[in-house]
């Protein structure tokens, strides 16, 4: 695969509006209005006009959309009708739980797009949507931590469960470390449903959180395309890295309860990071590899490589070792790093990097300036 990876590279002011308004559902272009019919004053209904009862989940999708292309920090604040969000959550987990554990996805017949964490960032994932083709002319797996800082974190997740929804056998969403519940609690989802419109102390609030945790908890640890293309959020820790860490993981069926064993592999799935020397092996109980575990690992798997996420990379993916790609899919991550934002197309033996970049100045380091308010800022 490092062989043959060519890069499209493209730059923006902001996002990238050439494709963005094109719709998810569909894959046609269409100009956003100069009115949004869903606004109504400072909110914007994201569930206007949806009904339980025949959930329209290609409306669900263009309503999200429609709010993430347009968005600016004086855009109105979206709501969510409850009763639509807990019937979103609870069809997707329904449809998880028919479906194997770890996917394997040929890239023959259609392009793979591989994309990285996104953060929350929702105009970097629709911007590089739009670059690299929609579904169900290209299938998608993704590299978990849908969910962050970004100013869109519920709406990037439930666009992702609603595509899910409409081609479940497009997509494919892996679990990352910002998926489990304790993580969730900590990037104060509770806060997230409060800002939407649905209020503390309800027993929507409280079904949606739960909802929204078991629905994470059924992503896939892992994917392989083509067989020997091992796709995963985090990396291989010393438990994978073991004789037959892998098979094992492999092996695993989709269950109510996990054992501790197998806890272990599915966290290792999601949390590992690379680490580039011996100074970062401090870890404080992080499980991590080296590129030279990384390596071995692949061959001793008979992997063509490894892609990967769970690391900011300045140019949007880093092919270091030569079998493993980490891959970021958040531009200018925070507001203050000037990343580029990439994913990466597979089609045979083929892969493209499809990537762009905001040209907003010059980087500034987080240890002298904090985050103000802009992109990455939960409004």
């Amino acid at each position: 695969m490092s062989e043959s990876i060519n890069s499209s590279n493209n730059s923006s002011s902001k996002k990238d509006d050439g494709n963005s308004n094109a719709p998810p559902a569909d894959g046609k272009t269409e100009n956003a209005p100069a009115e949004n019919p869903l606004e109504t004053g400072q909110f914007i209904d994201l569930t206007n006009d949806l009904s339980t009862k025949s959930m329209d989940y290609q409306k669900l999708c263009r309503n999200i959309w429609r709010y993430l292309v347009n968005y600016t920090p004086n855009s109105p604040r979206p709501t969510w009708n409850p009763t639509i969000l807990l019937k979103l959550l609870q069809d997707v987990r329904e449809k998880m739980d028919g479906e194997v554990l770890i996917p394997e996805i040929s890239t023959t017949q259609k392009p793979t797009i591989v994309f990285g964490p996104i953060f929350g960032e929702g105009d970097s994932l629709v911007t590089l949507m739009s670059q690299a083709g929609m579904p169900p002319d290209v299938n998608y797996v993704m590299l978990g931590c849908y969910t962050g800082k970004g100013f869109a974190p519920l709406e990037c997740i439930c666009l992702l469960l609603s595509m899910k929804m409409l081609y479940p056998t497009n997509m494919y969403l892996l679990k990352g470390h910002h998926e489990e519940s304790l993580s969730l609690e900590m990037l104060k989802l509770g806060n997230w449903l409060q800002l939407r419109g649905i209020p503390l102390n309800t027993p929507e609030h409280q079904q949606i959180i739960d909802e929204m945790k078991k629905s994470c908890s059924a992503f896939s640890p892992a994917a392989f395309l083509d067989s020997r293309i091992l796709c995963m959020a985090g990396g291989p820790g010393p438990l994978l890295r073991k004789k037959n860490g892998l098979k094992k993981l492999m092996k695993m069926q989709r269950k109510l309860k996990y054992s501790v064993k197998e806890k272990n592999l599915l966290m290792e799935s999601s949390w590992s990071v690379m680490i580039l020397n011996e100074a970062q092996k401090e870890m404080h109980g992080m499980p991590y590899f080296t590129p030279e575990q990384a390596s071995e690992f692949c061959q001793s798997n008979n992997l063509h490589c490894l892609i990967r996420g769970r690391q900011l990379v300045d140019q949007g993916f880093l092919n270091k070792p030569k079998d493993v790609i980490t891959i970021i899919s958040a531009v200018a991550y925070l507001d203050n790093f000037r990343n580029f934002a990439a994913v990466l197309k597979i089609q045979g033996p083929k892969g493209t990097i499809i990537r762009y970049k905001m040209e907003e100045g010059e980087q500034l380091s987080l240890e002298l300036v904090k985050p103000g308010i802009g992109r990455n800022v939960v409004a």
